[in-house]
C-alpha cells in the first residue's frame, strides 16, 4: 500500500509540474456535475445528471448537459443505455448536440474499474459521428469516508486520438447521508485540426477544477 501511495504522489508531482509550465498557454475552467441515481431493484438503476462548464477566459458558461439513463448490472460488469443533450456556445452561437451513448463497465477489483463509452453524436441533426471513449478509474481505500483517485480518459474518433483526460481527486462520503462529493483536477489535451493545411494538427489544453456532488437513494 505505501508503495502505491508513494507511486501515486510521483505522479501527481509529474502532472502538477508539467501542467503548470503548459498552464499559459491553457484554458482555465470551472466545471460543477449533479447527479442523482436510485435503485429501480438489485439489477437495474436510475441516473440522472446536470453538469455546466464555466469559461474563465471568456466569463461565460461555455456548455451544459443533462444526461439520463438505465444501468443493469450482473455481479461485476454492467452495461448503461443514456441519453445527453448538449448545449454549447461556438463563438456567438449556441449549438445542440444529441448524444446517445452504451456505457460497458467492468469492476476490475475493489480498486480498479475500467469503462468503455460508445457515443453517437448527432450536432445541430447534422455532421453526426461515433466517438469511442475508455476510461481507466483507479481508487485508493485508505479511509472511511476519504478516498484519493486517479483516472485517465482517451476519447477516440474517426480512428484518431482526438482527446485525453487526466484526473485526480478525492471522494468524500458524508456520513449517514447520500451525499458524496468529489472535487477534482482535471488535465484536458484536445487535438485541433488544422484548416489551413492538411494532415496537420496541433493540441489546445484545458486547465480544469470540476466539483461533482452524487446523490445515490
Amino acid at each position: 500500500m505505501n508503495f502505491i501511495i508513494r507511486r501515486l504522489l510521483t505522479l501527481f508531482l509529474f502532472f502538477f509540474f508539467s501542467t503548470n509550465a503548459l498552464f499559459s498557454q491553457s484554458v482555465f475552467e470551472d466545471w460543477i456535475n449533479i447527479d442523482v441515481a436510485g435503485e429501480i431493484n438489485k439489477k437495474f438503476e436510475l441516473k440522472i445528471e446536470y453538469q455546466h462548464k464555466y469559461n474563465h477566459e471568456d466569463n461565460r458558461i461555455r456548455s451544459s448537459h443533462v444526461d439520463m439513463g438505465v444501468t443493469y448490472k450482473i455481479n461485476k460488469f454492467s452495461i448503461g443505455g443514456f441519453y445527453r443533450e448538449i448545449y454549447e456556445m461556438k463563438g456567438d452561437n449556441r449549438v445542440t448536440e444529441l448524444r446517445p451513448h452504451l456505457d460497458l463497465s467492468y469492476k476490475i477489483n475493489d480498486n480498479l474499474k475500467i469503462r468503455l463509452r460508445n457515443e453517437y453524436r448527432i450536432k445541430e441533426l447534422k455532421d453526426n459521428v461515433f466517438r469511442y471513449r475508455l476510461r481507466l478509474a483507479y481508487s485508493l481505500n485508505v479511509w472511511d469516508n476519504y478516498n484519493p483517485f486517479f483516472q485517465n480518459e482517451i476519447n477516440l474518433s474517426e480512428g484518431s486520438l482526438v482527446r485525453d483526460r487526466v484526473i485526480l481527486g478525492l471522494s468524500i462520503n458524508i456520513k449517514n447521508s447520500p451525499f458524496k462529493i468529489k472535487p477534482s483536477y482535471i488535465f484536458e489535451s484536445n487535438r485541433k485540426e488544422s484548416s489551413s493545411e492538411p494532415n496537420s494538427f496541433s493540441w489546445s489544453f484545458r486547465n480544469i477544477l470540476k466539483i461533482a456532488c452524487n446523490i445515490k437513494f
